[in-house]
């Protein structure tokens, strides 16, 4: 086979145990590897002396390498070094009688290009097999290219690796990229995959069939995060294949000596926080980092990401992810902030009854439109960017429609809820005669019929203080925080929904807009950013509660335009228009 095989075991599995392995698996390893037909074996790093407190595959001194293994050329040692932690100094003379070490791969991001070239240069010169490594290469820009282009010297690479280092590509991305790396000059290409995607395998055949001359695994998948693609899959299909010169029983046998019990102990493998760095093509650090503050959903992570990527170096910063935190729009709050601002608006989510406040006992709109499909129409900006696609499908399944606070005339629903008084005296002009006002029995029926004169609907709804309390009981609405948007979605429950859209529910979808944009827009005024900020928490907490006890029931609910609220998302109106 052309292609030849490197086990990165060591170097890339030391992210995870600070390169502190037992040098009698180190050594069993690399005959594993020897045995099975990899090409090399990439013993570790060469961290200088000034890279404190790391474990002897860190370091990987020529004295230390020279005590443990005596290598063969049939599975040559190497090392790797990081160009913006290294210099040429860490490097004798490659000679037997000096050095095990037979090739090194110098890896770079992509600004540090011209370092890196330069060290792979001055390494040659001392009789080394070289590599260049692109980490991060999803990020390379034109610029970057065009410096890879115009270096003169580039024949001396073994060759010129690039690395999925966020687990995001897909084949077709690996095709891609090793088609710019040959149309800039570099004969030979080696890949190196991780598996955030699941893809690791994929891609790394893809690759082979693109004709790659190296490719990386790691033993196990040994690797930070989601890890890189086994080594022993890798080996037993090329074995398979019917290549004779691979066998993989070596790798099982010292992944049964020593890597099933080392996976227990440390933690690698596919979770949800590698598929989110994968497919947001960031730094697994940051998610990392997100996680470990404890005040995100995981929601609010998946969508806070989309700002780290844009703000945040390629290689991790913590001190560049506060700032970039710090700089969002919405910032969930920490329990003493969360404390502030609830003394400060609690009883906007309260129900205040008036003097003439009733209850009505039954619900006359109880069933009404029992198995039909309906609509909460609310009004973030989406209801206008996707009016026509939301008037196709209304067209299309017959939705009742249940219309939020103010729609500034450009739908006419089939009813028309309100749970503020404020919002109810500032908005009722708008509501169009054809719709069905809903109010809350607590508002009494003066506020009404001084107001409105066409048709009104009046609920019962009654405060609660446990999300796990069931959000109806018998015709009464239940809520923890009053939100008319979930109300709306009760109701439509309520009335018997098989179904229930909303639209308009947007949330903040831009991380630049000067607010949150919310389902209504109250006097055009900017809250604060930790009221805006404890809105959302509440209305999230509410969402969620109602979400569940719809799924109890069988009634499917999304929300249909674009929306911070991710995981009720559903892209219905894609194929409409």
């Amino acid at each position: 086979m052309n292609t030849k095989i490197l086990d990165c075991t060591v170097r890339d599995g030391g992210h995870l145990n600070n390169w502190s392995f037992d040098p009698l698996c180190v050594k069993a390893s690399y005959f594993a590897a020897l045995k099975s037909g990899a090409d090399y074996f990439e013993i570790g790093y060469r961290m200088p002396k000034s890279k404190k407190g790391l474990g002897l595959f860190g370091y990987s001194h020529d004295d230390v390498l020279s005590s443990l293994v005596k290598p063969s050329d049939k599975c040559k040692l190497t090392v790797m070094i990081d160009a913006g932690k290294s210099d040429n100094s860490l490097f004798k003379q490659c000679k037997p009688d000096v050095t095990p070490i037979k090739a090194v791969r110098v890896a770079a991001y992509p600004y540090e290009l011209q370092k890196a070239i330069s060290l792979v240069e001055d390494i040659k010169d001392k009789g080394y097999e070289v590599f260049l490594n692109l980490m991060a290469s999803s990020e390379l820009n034109d610029e970057q290219y065009n410096q890879l282009r115009g270096w003169s010297n580039k024949v001396i690479l073994n060759s010129i690796n690039f690395a999925d280092s966020f687990g995001s590509f897909l084949p077709t991305d690996i095709s891609n990229h090793i088609q710019k790396l040959h149309d800039i000059g570099f004969k030979y290409v080696g890949f190196h995959s991780h598996n955030n995607l699941q893809l690791a395998f994929a891609n790394t055949l893809r690759a082979m069939e693109e004709g790659v001359a190296y490719v990386d695994a790691s033993i196990y998948g040994m690797g930070r995060g989601a890890g890189n693609l086994p080594i022993e899959v890798l080996i037993g299909y090329l074995e398979k294949s019917g290549f004779e010169e691979y066998n993989v029983s070596p790798y099982l046998d010292v992944i049964e000596r020593y890597y099933q019990k080392i996976s227990e102990e440390l933690d690698w493998g596919y979770k949800i926080k590698s598929l989110m760095s994968g497919m947001k093509e960031v730094h697994p650090y940051y998610v990392d980092d997100l996680y470990n503050k404890n005040i995100y959903t995981v929601d609010e992570i998946w969508n806070a990401l989309d700002f780290v990527k844009g703000t945040c170096p390629i290689s991790y910063s913590a001190d560049k992810l506060n700032e970039a935190l710090d700089s969002r729009l919405y910032r969930p709050l920490t329990p003493d902030k969360i404390e502030d601002v609830c003394q400060e608006i609690s009883q906007q989510f309260k129900i205040i009854p008036a003097s003439d406040a009733f209850e009505i006992g039954n619900l006359q709109l109880s069933k009404k439109h029992y198995g039909k499909k309906i609509m909460i129409i609310a009004n973030g900006p989406s209801v206008l960017q996707y009016k026509e696609e939301i008037e196709a499908l209304l067209n299309k399944e017959q939705c009742i429609t249940i219309g939020v606070n103010y729609l500034q005339g450009e739908f006419i629903p089939d009813y028309h809820i309100f749970v503020n008084r404020k919002r109810f005296l500032k908005y009722i002009s708008s509501v169009n005669s054809e719709s069905i006002l809903i109010v809350p029995s607590f508002f009494g029926k003066e506020i009404v019929s001084e107001n409105h004169t066409g048709q009104c609907q009046y609920f019962d709804i009654e405060t609660v203080h446990d999300l796990q309390e069931n959000p109806i009981r018998g015709a009464t609405q239940r809520l923890v925080n009053l939100n008319v948007a979930v109300c709306a979605i009760l109701m439509a429950y309520q009335m018997g929904a098989s179904e229930i859209y909303a639209v308009g529910m947007d949330g903040y979808i831009k991380e630049t807009s000067e607010k949150i944009v919310y389902f209504y827009n109250e006097d055009d005024l900017v809250d604060d950013e930790n009221v805006a900020a404890y809105r959302y928490k509440k209305l999230t907490e509410e969402l969620n509660r109602i979400n569940l006890f719809l799924q109890d029931h069988n009634v499917p609910f999304s929300i249909i335009t674009p929306t911070s609220h991710k995981k009720y998302y559903q892209a219905v109106l894609i194929n409409e228009n």
